[in-house]
């Protein structure tokens, strides 16, 4: 995801119209506001993975498990992640609405 490019709340912004003088200083305001926005997802996430995948690998063996778990928490954090940053691109579009500027996505 972050090694193939930019993430989503670092990819630029489309606009429908001209940008203001302020649009740069309210882009940074409202991707550090955005920032902020917690790792809850991501944790929440390797922690459904890390049971799907030691339950998966629970029917062969005990190292089964362990590696299951491990391979599942890794996926389900980086799934997590990538809600996180979805998120906070989603926060810094409305903020930069809020501010009118002419943010469309």
């Amino acid at each position: 995801m972050s090694a193939c490019g930019l993430s989503p709340a670092a990819q630029p912004l489309r606009t429908s119209g001209p940008i203001s003088a302020s649009y740069n200083s309210d882009l940074v305001d409202c991707r550090q506001i955005a920032m902020r926005y917690d790792n809850e997802l991501t944790s929440e996430g390797a922690m459904i993975g890390a049971l799907i995948g030691a339950a998966t690998g629970a029917g062969e063996s005990h190292e089964d498990a362990i590696a299951g778990a491990a391979i599942g928490g890794l996926i389900g954090a980086a799934e997590g992640t990538m809600d996180k940053e979805e998120k906070q691109r989603e926060m810094i579009i409305r903020c930069m609405q809020n501010r009118d500027h002419p943010v469309i996505g």
